[in-house]
């Protein structure tokens, strides 16, 4: 996530709203003391008879308990009902249901009357799906089934929906027996759905995996996918860590595309934002939202670290530190994923600042390895402490994120000096790359900055592609692509489909130009590039993923080097000219070679490689991947789907201060207009 700038393309819900619950249907009743059964803490947990539910709440300010809760959904007709009072547990509210239809969905909400006085209605903490007003857009086009929304029944805000009996996901073999690819020789294909997939869905999403499999990745990190506000949104606005967002598709199709993924030899990574929450949270919800969280255990009054957006959790108060461990749990074991990038990592603090280090290894500990060994845990770890903490973290068995864009932006533009040097991106323990949705792209640099001819000759800045990409998972430790990298995506990261070729913070997080309608698949250096990108990729994840699981035997991609090489022993030898003008000669090392990327040509002596050319040999005779047209591959002109006008609200930062702009209208934070 971008530090100092937050984008939020979606329905900005700044306040709670008023309770609707009809108050004077239930007497003024004390809760019943009653301890709750063994085993219930936070959240929702079904009886094995397919009929039953035990529900419960954490409901306290940091010094009393709320006064009283109650059950409002489907079961109780919408209305307060005394039956369905809430029994008492200390700061814990719980009840259990019985003579549920199996199968059937539920909808409902928890009323609850503060210590305060102050009367609120909240969804479940835990709710594994969740119903809001704005379904009537993006959920109910990908998912008509979906469950209508309790509208006109008293219901505020986001409804937990319960379903006991649920029928159960059966699992391939691929995914119950799926081999994870060595956490140290990943190539991961970072994308946000929304603006990668014709229908902006998960099955549009399905369709395009015969491209990115293809590709050679043996990794897709999606952008998160946790119920996030709106509906049109990169997902770092979280609200409910265990509900996949419905704007893509529902839970079935979820877990489709996980299964399908692993049918084909990739990895499923989820982006996971533990930092922070909306107002639009239960527990946010629950107690005051903006500045005054005094009364709030769930979040800190301030952030003690950098970077933060919205309310910053409070990672060192058990219950909160309880439901992230349960939620990497969960999505381990229901959707089968295969690992986890945490958002924005060295955040995860208690109310004291430098905790992030023992909270993260308390949820690697018992959120992942304790029940799924092997799984990813990638940390995008900044912060004024990383020098120090990043070997910590990845000394006890996780990655880190590693920003080396610079770099390879550097080497794009042909303009070859201090700062250019690819050393940061050859280490294991680290995830590093060229490009991602947080840094600008390195052909639009190119095309606005570049050096030489590479301003305007097309064919000469689309060679660099392969050239950095090559340069970046040849190297040591794992790596990652940013959608559409591989054909040399050139629009600015803050342009949008409606003003392509302008620059334009407010655009950060908007849809970008579509690449079908711009003929990229159809366009010779464009197929070049992926074809280019694909077989050095492949190389790597499928022809000889031993060899990279090792360390290279010698690097040479120095700063304003204009010649680079790499070579792993005996196996794989790579060179690239990254001089703009000037040709330059290589000489093999001695043994035997075989040019891969020409189709396995016998090759010995010395080569003299034009500017932006790359050249990789192999040990060993290897047939690289050919693609017929790569155009075929479920990549033609899609419609533009528009969201409603509602949706169009993005968050924005000016002077150290948070807007959001709707419509025509700005306002602070805390929902005041200002023009």
């Amino acid at each position: 996530m971008r530090k100092l700038f937050f984008c939020l393309i979606g329905l900005c819900a700044l306040a709670t709203g008023t309770y609707a619950a009809n108050w004077n249907d239930v007497k003024d009743v004390t809760p019943i003391e009653k301890a709750r059964p063994a085993g219930i803490s936070n959240g929702i947990y079904y009886g094995e008879d397919g009929t039953s539910v035990t529900l419960c709440t954490y409901a306290a300010s940091k010094t009393e308990s709320a006064k009283r809760v109650f059950l409002l959904g489907d079961m109780t007709d919408w209305k307060l009902k005394e039956e369905y009072q809430l029994f008492k547990d200390g700061n814990y509210f719980w009840i259990t249901l019985t003579g549920l239809e199996s199968g059937k969905e539920y909808r409902f909400q928890y009323a609850v009357e503060r210590a305060d006085g102050v009367k609120k209605q909240i969804s479940d903490l835990y709710s594994e799906k969740v119903l809001h007003p704005d379904d009537q857009y993006e959920p109910k086009k990908v998912d008509p089934d979906l469950l209508d929304y309790p509208a006109g029944k008293g219901a505020d805000g986001y409804v937990t929906v319960i379903q006991p009996g649920k029928p159960q996901f059966q699992w391939s073999d691929a995914t119950l027996n799926f081999k994870r690819p060595n956490k140290n020789n990943l190539v991961i294909y970072e994308l946000w759905i929304y603006d990668y997939t014709e229908g902006r869905s998960l099955k549009g999403l399905m369709k395009r995996l015969d491209y990115i499999q293809n590709l050679g990745v043996n990794a897709i990190e999606l952008m998160p996918i946790c119920e996030f506000d709106g509906n049109y949104n990169w997902g770092y606005s979280p609200n409910h860590y265990f509900a996949p967002d419905k704007a893509y598709g529902s839970e079935e199709m979820y877990k489709e595309f996980i299964d399908e993924c692993h049918k084909r030899g990739m990895a499923v990574i989820l982006d996971m934002v533990f930092n922070h929450a909306t107002g639009l949270n239960p527990m946010n919800k629950l107690y005051p939202y903006g500045t005054d969280l005094t009364y709030n255990p769930w979040f800190n009054v301030t952030a003690p670290h950098s970077d933060n957006v919205y309310e910053d959790w409070n990672h060192g108060f058990e219950p909160a530190h309880e439901m992230f461990i349960r939620a990497l749990k969960y999505w381990l074991t229901e959707y089968k994923v295969d690992g986890f990038r945490l958002d924005l990592s060295h955040g995860l603090c208690s109310d004291k600042p430098n905790t992030s280090v023992g909270n993260l290894k308390d949820y690697y500990d018992k959120g992942v390895k304790a029940v799924s060994p092997g799984a990813y845990m990638i940390l995008e770890h900044w912060g004024n402490n990383m020098g120090t903490e990043r070997p910590q973290l990845i000394s006890y068995g996780m990655q880190c994120w590693n920003n080396t864009s610079n770099a390879y932006c550097q080497t794009a533009m042909g303009w070859l000096k201090d700062g250019d040097g690819f050393g940061d991106a050859n280490r294991d323990g680290y995830v590093a790359y060229c490009e991602s949705h947080d840094e600008e792209r390195m052909q639009y640099k190119c095309k606005k900055y570049g050096n030489g001819d590479l301003k305007t000759n097309t064919a000469a800045r689309l060679a660099r592609v392969a050239e950095n990409v090559a340069f970046n998972v040849l190297l040591n430790g794992s790596h990652m692509l940013w959608m559409w990298e591989e054909v040399g995506y050139d629009f600015s990261i803050n342009s949008d489909i409606d003003h392509p070729n302008d620059y334009n913070n407010s655009y950060r997080c908007n849809k970008k130009p579509r690449p079908e309608i711009r003929s990229y698949f159809t366009n010779s250096n464009r197929v070049a590039a992926f074809t280019k990108c694909a077989q050095v990729i492949t190389l790597r994840t499928q022809l000889m993923p031993e060899v990279f699981e090792g360390n290279p035997t010698s690097v040479s991609v120095s700063t304003g080097s204009k010649l680079r090489k790499i070579q792993w022993g005996s196996n794989v030898f790579v060179a690239a000219n990254f001089d703009v003008s000037s040709n330059q000669g290589v000489t093999l090392p001695s043994g035997t070679w075989y040019d891969y990327l020409n189709g396995g040509t016998l090759a010995n002596g010395t080569y003299t490689l034009a500017p932006g050319e790359l050249k990789v040999f192999t040990g060993t005779q290897v047939a690289p991947p050919t693609f017929a047209d790569i155009n075929k591959r479920d990549h033609t002109p899609i419609d533009n789907v528009e969201t409603d006008e509602i949706q169009k609200s993005y968050k924005y930062l000016q002077d150290g201060q948070l807007f959001i702009r709707r419509g025509d209208k700005t306002y602070t934070i805390s929902g005041s207009l200002v023009k």
